[in-house]
């Protein structure tokens, strides 16, 4: 079903920031102009450019962090500036001198700055991502720069990536987890295994369909990675696993009914999670947008909602219809990815982006697995190159 070749993404962002000669600089007011030969014209507030100076008093490049405190930073003017095409050199009025390299200024253009940060997901709508997405074997993964960048592109791009050769034991499944950024402890521990015992007060650890959902929308920051290594099923079938990119769903929503969108994306929904020593709770919008309205994160989960109470009878109607109306992509089939998790493939999966489910199976069905922080795997991504 996947493809079993190396991977490389064209759509990566550039491994190298294109350095732009100085043409001209000018003083205007308290800031500075600077005109770059590709046509680029950026204006640097005082207050940054002395904010930013790298010089040793101000800088410590060993340790890549400033040396002064913001309050310690003195309110000065611009009294000279020289400059040739590579630097800009300024003397303040304090007689202080900070040199700034063209390629470091050249990089704070706001548009081009803002847009190196997004994040530009390739959206996919059920089968059709089968295959784009690569098996990677486990050795590549681990023993190579190449293997690794291809795991990580992945993810970014189509929100899960395989990883296939493992060794069938917890311990094989471990050494993924830690290169994927380590294992994030949480109630249900570091590593765990997911079998039909309940375990836990959580329909995972039973038999039957899972819906698909985000994990952890009761968290207050809800887990960045989930990976799945299947240990064993024997003595029975089904237990396939369901994928569903949630970007593209809220996409859709977007699309054909815009007034529930835009309610899921400001009206916070109250999940909870109750057991025995444990009562998680947290509310936030299942949609999730930045300041540029790109989607940042999916929180659904219907099972884990808790009871509500509504400032009007309109919201109440409108968090029913838009939940309602969302979960009818998550729901299509034709949105859903569907295969089978066997002894030594693994998934990765962006619980930020995806959700994830899997239909009923019988017979002893055990997967090993764990969680990775949201912040320690896009630190893997960014060593790697593959997002800034």
């Amino acid at each position: 079903m996947f493809r079993d070749v190396p991977y490389y993404n064209n759509q990566s962002v550039s491994r190298s920031t294109i350095m732009s000669a100085i043409q001209s600089v000018n003083i205007e007011d308290r800031a500075l102009k600077v005109l770059f030969n590709d046509g680029t014209s950026i204006v640097f507030e005082d207050c940054w450019l002395r904010d930013n100076c790298r010089c040793s008093m101000c800088y410590d490049a060993k340790i890549i962090q400033r040396s002064k405190h913001l309050l310690d930073i003195p309110d000065v003017t611009i009294n000279s500036v020289e400059y040739d095409a590579s630097k800009v050199l300024i003397i303040w009025s304090d007689n202080h001198e900070s040199i700034y390299k063209a390629d470091f200024l050249s990089e704070f253009e706001y548009k081009t700055w803002t847009n190196k940060r997004r994040r530009r997901p390739l959206l996919w709508r059920g089968k059709e991502v089968a295959n784009k997405v690569p098996r990677i074997h486990v050795d590549k993964f681990l023993g190579s720069v190449e293997g690794a960048e291809a795991v990580f592109t992945s993810i970014v791009d189509y929100g899960f990536a395989l990883i296939d050769g493992l060794e069938v034991s917890m311990e094989a499944t471990e050494k993924v987890c830690k290169a994927l950024g380590g294992i994030q402890h949480t109630m249900f521990g570091g590593m765990w295994k997911v079998q039909n015992n309940m375990l836990h007060s959580d329909t995972a650890y039973t038999n039957i369909p899972l819906s698909p959902h985000n994990d952890n929308t009761y968290f207050n920051e809800a887990a960045g990675l989930q990976i799945f290594h299947c240990l064993e099923h024997s003595n029975g079938t089904g237990g396939e696993t369901i994928l569903v990119d949630g970007f593209y769903g809220a996409s859709q929503l977007k699309k054909e009914y815009p007034e529930d969108y835009e309610f899921l994306t400001k009206f916070n929904v109250e999940a909870e999670y109750m057991e025995d020593g444990h009562y998680l709770r947290y509310s936030a919008p299942v949609i999730q947008v930045d300041n540029l309205k790109d989607i940042t994160q999916i929180r659904f989960n219907v099972f884990d909602r808790a009871p509500m109470a509504f400032s009007s009878r309109e919201e109440c109607r409108a968090y029913y219809r838009s939940l309602r109306n969302l979960s009818r992509y998550y729901e299509n089939p034709e949105c859903q990815l569907k295969f089978k998790l066997v002894p030594g493939l693994a998934v990765v999966i962006d619980n930020f982006r995806l959700l994830h489910g899997r239909t009923g199976f019988t017979g002893k069905r055990v997967l090993g697995g764990s969680y990775v922080a949201r912040s320690e795997w896009l630190n893997k991504a960014r060593t790697l190159r593959v997002i800034n």
